[in-house]
């Protein structure tokens, strides 16, 4: 294995010399330019020491040399999380020794999780894309910054946001995935000014406080981080979860968006209106069923191409989210790319009385009804071949709730699903999986 890590480790140490994120930029052109060098840098280094892409490209009669930057490749096949699952030693591109870090997917999709080997250079690259993403939003040294999230279990999101904190100074509370009543005590405890977490969560601790006599409003908290799940519709307006998640803490809400293949956070500047590319780490495709691209602004699935991974470096990877790119400049100056919300999961679309619905679409309009304690959504396969839809909702208001979820459903998705209410502990049983990390909120029968 010919290893080029240490030269790439140096390419990453370069990064925070030269903004990116910087306001004179005079067109995208100019950011395409700088991704087209580093691009080349990127796919010499992953086709000469990933076993995986050295014989993808052999397969395909493809050269490196033939790849002059971002408009060239469409030639290189796209790499799915099938390939990750049957070829995951072939990915490794650095020596075993420098592996630092192992890290697993989360398994949200019902395969088994993928391994994703790091460098000390992929942890660099990680501390140093997280402190970017926290300074945009407005994060400090002056906070002390509370991670809902797992940094155990071998998750990436965690981890990514401890160092990326470090990275700027801040104080910083690994809350890890415990109860909402844990979570509110060390929010109460370390005099938190800001929380990053799953906004079902963040609503759940807010929620059980009140139920508490307190007032998460009072807190002090200024900012929150939203992580996967997404807070805004196809207009970047807030969904109404979302909406009553900042009405109770009395501060804002920043979406983000990232998985651990991409090793990369999308986050959203002052302005809210969809995460910003940093094109020094990524590039991103927005691509239709046939794998080409579509226009700025139109719907498909994201595929992605991180820049500068040395352990495990991807080209065109197939995330099977759906999403879209806004290119106009935002109103806070930068000329960056950005991506708006995940509307759904390319495997996840249903096809319903004629429409195409995705479940986090229906579970967005329930999951800011007031009185709804939990809701998922199952599909199966009617014997014409078309899908049909249940949703399972808890409450303790099924009569006065019927009426309202219709309405609701009906005003923002058109079609409406047949609804069925369950107890909590059917609620557990049906999105709890012994063998996954995160409840499945959409069980698929097909």
């Amino acid at each position: 294995m010919n290893s080029n890590t240490n030269d790439q480790a140096s390419v990453l140490k370069d990064f925070p010399a030269k903004d990116y994120y910087a306001l004179d930029f005079e067109s995208y052109e100019d950011i395409l330019k700088i991704q087209d060098k580093l691009l080349i840098e990127h796919l010499n280094y992953t086709v000469c020491n990933s076993r995986f892409y050295r014989e993808l490209f052999e397969r395909h009669g493809l050269s490196v040399n033939s790849i002059n930057g971002v408009k060239d490749l469409g030639q290189v096949p796209f790499t799915s999380k099938l390939d990750l699952e049957r070829h995951n030693d072939k990915f490794l591109a650095c020596e075993p020794k420098e592996v630092v870090d192992v890290c697993l997917t989360s398994a949200t999709t019902g395969d088994a999780p993928n391994m994703l080997l790091q460098s000390s250079s992929d942890l660099a690259r990680l501390a140093y894309n997280e402190e970017a993403a926290f300074r945009m939003i407005g994060i400090d040294a002056g906070d002390t910054l509370v991670i809902c999230a797992a940094i155990d279990r071998c998750f990436m999101a965690g981890l990514a946001y401890y160092l990326g904190g470090l990275k700027i100074g801040a104080r910083m509370v690994r809350a890890g995935s415990g109860s909402a009543a844990q979570h509110w005590h060390m929010i109460n405890t370390t005099g938190a000014t800001v929380i990053a977490g799953v906004p079902s969560l963040i609503r759940k601790i807010g929620q059980y406080a009140l139920e508490n006599g307190e007032d998460p409003s009072k807190t002090g908290i200024r900012l929150i981080i939203a992580i996967g799940e997404s807070i805004r519709d196809n207009k970047l307006n807030l969904l109404p979860a979302a909406t009553q998640i900042e009405e109770m803490w009395g501060a804002p809400l920043y979406s983000t968006y990232a998985s651990t293949e991409m090793a990369t956070a999308f986050s959203e500047c002052r302005e809210r209106k969809g995460g910003h590319v940093r094109p020094e780490l990524i590039i991103i495709e927005i691509v239709d069923d046939n794998g080409d691209h579509v226009p700025p602004g139109g719907t498909g699935e994201v595929v992605i191409t991180p820049i500068g991974v040395t352990g495990m470096p991807l080209i065109r990877f197939s995330t099977g989210d759906i999403s879209f790119l806004i290119t106009e400049p935002c109103g806070c100056g930068r000329r960056t790319p950005r991506i708006g919300p995940v509307l759904g999961r390319k495997n996840q679309m249903l096809k319903f009385k004629g429409t195409t619905v995705f479940p986090s679409s229906i579970l967005s309009v329930v999951e800011g009804i007031e009185g709804v304690e939990g809701a998922c959504v199952e599909a199966r396969k009617k014997d014409d071949g078309t899908d049909n839809i249940f949703l399972y909702v808890v409450s303790m208001n099924p009569l006065v709730l019927e009426r309202v979820i219709v309405e609701n459903i009906r005003a923002r998705i058109r079609v409406v699903p047949e609804i069925i209410f369950i107890s909590e502990e059917e609620f557990k049983n049906k999105t709890h999986h012994p063998e996954k990390r995160k409840k499945q909120l959409f069980i698929d029968f097909r």
